[in-house]
């Protein structure tokens, strides 16, 4: 018997619109680790999901909005950092909501 093709799991990776984003940058504890500009973070971004799919991954792009993500770390008692930014993106794509492909 044959094992059935298994596509792998998702892995969620933060998406922003621009207004978002400004948001977000500005407020995070992190702010270098942010491209410069929305549009060299969204090439930056476009570019990683490429590499990710390349190499076999099921990435899918959760949309952040700065109040939720204020909102989760004033709950969990963390600041906006990339590793908060993470676990909140976890957490919305175990609830499967606002995903997009």
């Amino acid at each position: 018997m044959k094992k059935a093709l298994r596509q792998p799991p998702k892995l969620g990776v933060c998406w922003y619109t621009e207004e978002e984003w400004i948001k977000i940058k500005s407020e995070a504890i992190d702010p270098e680790r942010f491209e410069a500009t929305y549009p060299e973070w969204e090439s930056m971004a476009n570019k990683a999901l490429e590499d990710l799919r390349e190499t076999g991954m099921n990435p899918v792009k959760v949309i952040i909005l700065a109040d939720e993500l204020r909102q989760w770390c004033a709950i969990h008692g963390k600041e906006n950092s990339a590793a908060s930014r993470s676990a909140f993106v976890a957490e919305l794509l175990g609830e499967k909501r606002a995903i997009i492909a």
